[in-house]
């Protein structure tokens, strides 16, 4: 793979067994985190307050399964990988800027593939 967003997308297609017919669409905003990341991930962490640019990925396959995959940074630091599911966050990874909290970064070069069996 040549970039996360790429490897992301491959995960997800493979995941949740996407057709793959119809090209993805990216939406980026600029949020503070505490708008955009479960409060105990956020609340008296390095994260507080800091702004992210968050890119959310969909397409209409994936707005009938409610899933949005979604990357974040801050000032080109990767913070978070993963996507929302029916409104909860799963995270391949995310960072509070000093410390990983969660690394499953593996299942990306693993590409979706046995997912059910890593669990």
């Amino acid at each position: 793979m040549t970039n996360v967003a790429q490897e992301l997308k491959v995960y997800i297609s493979n995941l949740f067994q996407l057709s793959n017919k119809e090209p993805w669409e990216c939406e980026s905003i600029d949020e503070i985190a505490d708008n955009v990341l479960p409060s105990h991930f956020v609340s008296d962490s390095p994260l507080e307050s800091l702004i992210l640019e968050t890119y959310t990925y969909y397409n209409d396959e994936l707005n009938e399964l409610s899933i949005y995959p979604f990357l974040m940074y801050y000032k080109n630091h990767l913070i978070s990988i993963g996507y929302l599911d029916h409104f909860d966050m799963d995270f391949l990874y995310l960072t509070d800027t000093k410390t990983t909290i969660i690394d499953e970064r593996h299942l990306l070069n693993q590409g979706g593939q046995n997912y059910e069996s890593l669990d």
